[in-house]
């Protein structure tokens, strides 16, 4: 069927059977090998794809996966052949190479995130400068994976690849792209980032970078006699985590922005089983008023990003505004004592 006979629910259907394909092979988890095995095993039964019945019998039969859980979905992807056995077949020799070619792309995704952590742990983890670059890491890695999908898929580029054999392979993904585009109208880039996109939001959750909370933490750790967990409720107030140094024991009220925080009732220290209380914040909504709400009663004190304490006055000239860059063991000793 040529492309321009297909009609907007025909193109749409198409992808969307495409995309269930890459879907199913994906779910039957199969190692590299199995997926050269049945990449071996479509060669070889090239001649029987316009055949759906004798396709999926021998499919059916074939023995490369033997775990039954794997066989489950393995089965479920070609109970997906229809009476167009040769679309199928098709969808699903791209689809292999497509899929042989994900893993290489999230491992670079993850290179460039772990990179990028590395230049990040020299910087102040209180810093905004730390702040935004760890907001954007997820971001990056799905920006590179994107890039990296699109240097595979399309058809129109002439191939970076250094190696030779690698630029075969390549040229053989892209005419079966093309081809698949010519017949289905199949938006491969589109169809496979989808899949791609999901492993990495899947890798990002599981190597997601420090919280405020636990980069506050790990600049504590170094300088304090001992850090008490979190969600600690002190009387009737609640803080993130509370540090003990020399005998004195500390509050931690965390927040990367104050909003409307700043406005709850700050308990007298005198009344509290605390010798103070620390409010950590990047600073980037602080103002005089806030300040002035916040430092009103005595034993409260602010920690804000070097960045935003550099360029204040105010802050400057209030001993107890602390910059993130000057929080040292000796810095806390002498405010406490």
């Amino acid at each position: 069927m040529k492309n321009n006979a297909l009609s907007n629910d025909e193109i749409y259907d198409n992808n969307l059977y495409f995309y269930t394909i890459l879907k199913k092979i994906v779910q039957c988890n199969f190692t590299a090998k199995q997926l050269l095995d049945f990449q071996e095993m479509l060669h070889l039964l090239e001649n029987h794809k316009n055949n759906h019945t004798r396709l999926k019998d021998i499919l059916y039969s074939s023995q490369i996966i033997k775990s039954e859980t794997k066989k489950k979905d393995y089965d479920g992807l070609i109970s997906l052949i229809g009476n167009d056995s040769k679309m199928w077949f098709d969808m699903v020799s791209v689809g292999i190479e497509l899929i042989l070619f994900k893993d290489l792309i999230l491992a670079e995704a993850k290179a460039y995130t772990q990179n990028r952590r590395f230049i990040l742990g020299k910087l102040d983890k209180l810093s905004i400068e730390y702040d935004s670059k760890n907001l954007s890491l997820p971001y990056g890695q799905k920006v590179l994976s994107s890039l990296l999908c699109f240097a595979l898929t399309n058809t129109e580029r002439k191939s970076e690849f250094l190696l030779t054999a690698s630029n075969q392979i390549v040229k053989n993904i892209n005419m079966q792209i093309s081809k698949l585009t010519h017949i289905y109208q199949i938006h491969c880039n589109n169809m496979f980032l989808l899949i791609v996109n999901e492993s990495v939001s899947q890798s990002i959750k599981s190597t997601a970078g420090h919280s405020y909370e636990s980069r506050i933490e790990l600049t504590l750790m170094p300088i304090v006699d001992k850090l008490l967990g979190r969600s600690h409720k002190v009387q009737a107030m609640e803080y993130d985590f509370i540090f003990i140094i020399k005998d004195k024991k500390v509050g931690i009220s965390a927040k990367r922005t104050l909003r409307e925080r700043y406005k709850q009732n700050h308990e007298n220290i005198d009344d509290l089983s605390v010798d103070a209380l620390f409010l950590f914040t990047l600073g980037t909504d602080l103002n005089k008023d806030k300040v002035n709400s916040i430092l009103q009663k005595d034993g409260y004190f602010i920690v804000v990003a070097s960045e935003i304490y550099d360029t204040s006055d105010f802050m400057q000239e209030n001993p107890k505004i602390i910059s993130s860059k000057d929080l040292t063991r000796k810095k806390l000793e002498n405010i406490l004592a």
